[in-house]
């Protein structure tokens, strides 16, 4: 898949409404209808393989996972993340990786050459974490922290990277597991992230997020307007069911 340039990017997409979404091809939005069903039916199973701790594999990566932490094996943001960080030479950065569960994304960085922090406000997931980092040997490049948001770092604190896989579902915000799936009412959650960032970022820090077309590309860039982000960078990663953004983001 080919990286764009911002402009290149914009002009592809004609502006669009959600500033960082091409348009949507129909087979993606057939598949889209139809993957409700399918869930439903592999629920069981999904549920099943839940039960227990066990490990996953993503690239090079083998994690332990833990049956209400985050599954980052079962979810394509998260491998796509991951190899996209995988792919940047942060040699000396300072990192943040908020909500981190199994830890991927702040490992991956931390073997990039980060100084890494990792936030959960799943306490389990930030015990996983910090085990997962102890396995592949960059405990002391990454520290993991329980909180919500940025309630846990001290205000003096500036990242290069703020990295967010954040919840895609507009729906109440619950405690645990569900903290990743759901973002609250009208992307509460990301509207405060969003709030928040930008006082922890270095001057020439970046925030990189990653969003999907079952995400509503409208609200999400209203909110970018509003807490004054402008898109540094955008790459567009087609999947069997839906489109991800991976988003580079600059305070104004």
């Amino acid at each position: 898949m080919r990286r764009l340039s911002t402009n290149e990017y914009n002009e592809a997409c004609h502006l669009s409404h959600a500033g960082f979404a091409a348009p949507i091809s129909v087979a993606i939005k057939m598949r889209q209808k139809i993957r409700p069903l399918l869930f439903r039916l592999l629920f069981p199973i999904h549920t099943y393989w839940n039960r227990k701790p066990r490990q996953t594999q993503i690239d090079h990566l083998s994690l332990r996972i833990e049956p209400r932490v985050f599954d980052p094996g079962r979810h394509f943001s998260s491998k796509i993340l991951a190899r996209y960080i995988a792919s940047l030479d942060l040699s000396g950065c300072r990192v943040l990786d908020m909500g981190t569960g199994s830890g991927i994304i702040g490992i991956t960085a931390a073997l990039q050459g980060a100084g890494v922090i990792a936030v959960d406000i799943n306490p389990e997931a930030v015990r996983l974490a910090s085990s997962n980092a102890q396995t592949h040997q960059v405990a002391a490049k990454m520290r993991a922290l329980c909180g919500d948001l940025f309630s846990s770092l001290s205000p003096s604190l500036k990242f290069d990277w703020i990295i967010f896989n954040p919840p895609f579902f507009p729906r109440p915000a619950a405690p645990s597991l569900q903290a990743a799936y759901n973002a609250g009412d009208d992307y509460g959650i990301i509207a405060d992230f969003l709030q928040q960032a930008k006082n922890f970022l270095a001057p020439a820090g970046k925030v990189l997020m990653i969003f999907s077309s079952d995400m509503d590309l409208n609200e999400l860039q209203n909110l970018l307007a509003r807490f004054h982000y402008r898109v540094a960078h955008c790459e567009i990663k087609p999947h069997l069911f839906e489109m991800f953004y991976l988003v580079q983001l600059a305070a104004r």
